[in-house]
């Protein structure tokens, strides 16, 4: 059993990827595909007047003001990704089903998120974020068994019984570990992780490795870091970070393509 990440940029790209997974998944492989939306959030926001808004941490990690306003946004943008893979999976004979996290899949603490603005930090408080604290793994499972594929949209389910917004690589990571999965791929639209973009590729990695990788990987990779750590931490075997635009993107990741990560 295999979990996938794919981001809201490939979502539109995913043709081969559908095509791939509807032919193993007749083979009897057995896979979990959480998905993300950002652009798609973004530009839904666009279209009600607002620009998206974006705060740097102290770490040098990117993430986006998840206000009320924008936490709608984002259930109604993760919403319309989740049904787009679940049709095109349908249509290639899958039994997808679409679950929003916050279904009893997925509880999370809400964050306070730390801005760093003029040199100073600042603490946002209207902000609907958070951070996975636990994956019900019994559901998932059952899907599995049952012979279904679980679509999942990063919308958790928070403390007090409100929507939260969370990270969709680190949401995969802990699914991963949940189910006990051997592997985890974060499909993006590169090949991998470079020493020094866009040369030197890393082609394998030990976990310990990770936080070196982190001081000059982008703000996106750099969360892509730290999915992969948590992920090998809960007891995934490996991780693999590759490019999801391939012919058989699962088939070049498995045999080698991308950067692996290992204890």
């Amino acid at each position: 059993m295999l979990v996938l990440k794919i981001g809201g940029s490939m979502a539109g790209k995913a043709g081969n990827l559908i095509s791939e997974l509807a032919s193993m998944h007749k083979e009897g492989k057995k896979f979990v595909l959480v998905h993300g939306g950002a652009p798609q959030v973004s530009e839904l926001e666009r279209k009600l007047g607002r620009e998206p808004r974006y705060v740097m941490s102290k770490q040098g990690f990117k993430s986006r003001h998840v206000d009320e306003q924008t936490l709608k946004s984002s259930v109604m943008a993760f919403a319309a990704v989740n049904g787009s893979l679940v049709s095109m999976l349908k249509r290639h004979g899958m039994d997808a089903v679409g679950i929003l996290g916050a279904s009893s899949v997925l509880s999370a603490k809400r964050k306070i998120l730390v801005a760093v603005e003029e040199g100073k930090e600042k603490i946002i408080r209207d902000n609907f974020s958070g951070k996975i604290t636990a994956v019900d793994a019994k559901l998932l499972s059952a899907l599995l068994s049952s012979g279904f594929m679980p679509v999942i949209a990063p919308v958790a389910m928070g403390t007090e019984h409100e929507l939260l917004n969370v990270d969709g690589d680190r949401a995969a990571a802990a699914i991963a570990g949940a189910l006990g999965a051997e592997k985890l791929v974060l499909f993006t639209d590169v090949e991998g992780f470079y020493a020094n973009f866009p040369n030197d590729l890393v082609q394998t990695a030990k976990q310990s490795a990770i936080a070196g990788f982190q001081a000059s990987a982008s703000a996106g990779m750099k969360r892509k870091l730290v999915a992969v750590d948590e992920a090998l931490s809960a007891g995934v075997q490996e991780v693999i970070i590759c490019s999801g635009l391939k012919e058989n993107p699962v088939s070049a990741a498995l045999n080698g393509g991308g950067t692996h990560f290992t204890k």
